[in-house]
């Protein structure tokens, strides 16, 4: 018999799935990792607890939003607590996590030994694109193939470099090239799994602004990491199920818009995962079929709560409230965003409905309202309600000192803001 499931149950198994719940699992709880990929090169296992939370998150969650640097850190470090912005540097440079594109042509962190399988199954229309985006560009396909060619040879021998070095390199190789072409060329051979984002440490020490290039075989080998070899079905199978695990309750449609896949790609994934028993078919009150990791179902949930209501309270009655990143998973991972979002409060999330989301305040799983830095103190938060919503400053008292540890900030401070309406 199909399971139906209320709003609220829905809402609670999502957070549960994406580690957002107080009655989640300890990261370091979850699927082990293999020796060697989290620790910096010349460590011991275990010997960064804290960086082999960080990855043992990213590797539950598959892929997290990652165009937004700065704040994809706090999308892993919210989901491991007690962990440290420098545990994120620790596992970028253990090679433990990479940044690259996995899917949609976007920026995410994710496992070092997922990457390339997620690309070969992702990528073929991405791929199909590339002439006529050349084209638009005024770049020729000879052109192309030098500036990979260059770009190889540039990262070769355990280089780091950023962008700019890299396009530098370019220059010094006597290649006349555009502005608009770096995107496309650094997309290119990371998509490919030529190359890759990964250590922030420079080879001389001193950290960059954001991961830095280099040759992908070189830097998995050097950190040991050990590439997934998942094609066709298998990888299918694999891509829905992991999805599925660290999203809760989801459709069909969630899945090929967050994969780039087709709906009939989508459906075979599904289609496979059902008959390896990975996922399993509920439904819901409002939104009709969806599927679940069956380990999640079986997992207990409160009562009641509805489409607007209940979440995951921490038992003392009292809600959870949290601050969540720009183009956080909890929003970003699904097409249909409720229960944790109203439809009518999307365009305060995503101001002009042009993709941007904003980082948001959420309580028990219910987005509340938006949050920001202030630009005059580092540590001092802006938190904005939503319409309609209102913002417990007491409440957020716990998630604003949660960020500014992990952010290594003496104490952080808060303001609500009127809302802009």
């Amino acid at each position: 018999m199909v399971a139906t499931l209320t709003g609220g149950e829905v809402l609670q198994l999502r957070m549960r799935a994406q580690l957002l719940s107080r009655v989640d699992p300890d990261p370091h709880q979850l699927t082990p990792a293999a020796p060697g990929r989290i620790q910096g090169r010349g460590t011991g296992p275990g010997d960064n607890p804290g960086a082999e939370g960080i990855a043992r998150v990213a590797r539950h969650m598959l892929a997290v939003q990652g165009q937004d640097w700065l704040a994809s850190r706090w999308a892993l470090g919210v989901r491991a607590p007690g962990t440290h912005v420098g545990d994120v540097t620790a596992a970028l440079d253990g090679g433990a996590i990479v940044r690259s594109w996995p899917m949609r042509g976007t920026v995410h962190l994710c496992a070092a030994e997922d990457i390339g399988w997620l690309q070969r199954t992702t990528e073929a229309k991405l791929l199909r694109g590339v002439p006529k985006r050349r084209e638009l560009l005024g770049l020729s396909e000879a052109l192309h193939e030098r500036l990979t060619e260059v770009s190889l040879a540039a990262l070769a021998g355990g280089a780091r470099l950023t962008r700019d070095e890299l396009s530098q390199a370019w220059t010094e190789a006597g290649v006349e090239w555009r502005p608009a072409w770096r995107y496309l060329l650094v997309w290119w051979i990371c998509q490919n799994g030529l190359a890759t984002q990964g250590p922030l440490t420079r080879v001389d020490g001193t950290l960059a602004k954001e991961p830095l290039l280099v040759h992908a075989d070189d830097w998995f080998a050097s950190a040991q990491v050990q590439p997934r070899a998942l094609l066709g079905d298998e990888a299918l199978e694999e891509l829905a199920a992991r999805y599925t695990r660290a999203r809760g309750p989801v459709t069909t449609k969630d899945f090929a818009w967050w994969t780039g896949l087709t709906m009939r790609e989508s459906a075979r994934a599904f289609a496979l995962a059902v008959e390896s028993e990975t996922v399993t078919a509920v439904h819901t009150d409002e939104a009709g079929a969806h599927w679940i990791a069956p380990e999640l179902l079986g997992t207990p949930v409160a009562g009641g709560g509805g489409g607007t209501g209940g979440g995951a309270h921490d038992g003392s009655g009292t809600p959870s409230w949290q601050l969540l990143t720009a183009f956080d998973e909890h929003l970003l991972g699904y097409t249909e965003r409720r229960p944790q979002l109203q439809s009518t409060q999307f365009s305060e999330i995503v101001p002009g409905r042009n993709g941007v989301f904003r980082a948001t305040v959420v309580a028990d799983g219910i987005t509340r309202g938006t949050w920001r830095r202030a630009k005059t103190h580092g540590s001092h938060i802006v938190a904005t309600p939503l319409a309609g919503e209102q913002l417990a400053p007491r409440g957020l008292d716990a998630a604003v000192a949660a960020w500014a540890r992990f952010h290594d900030f003496e104490a952080g401070s808060l303001e609500v803001a009127e809302p802009a309406f």
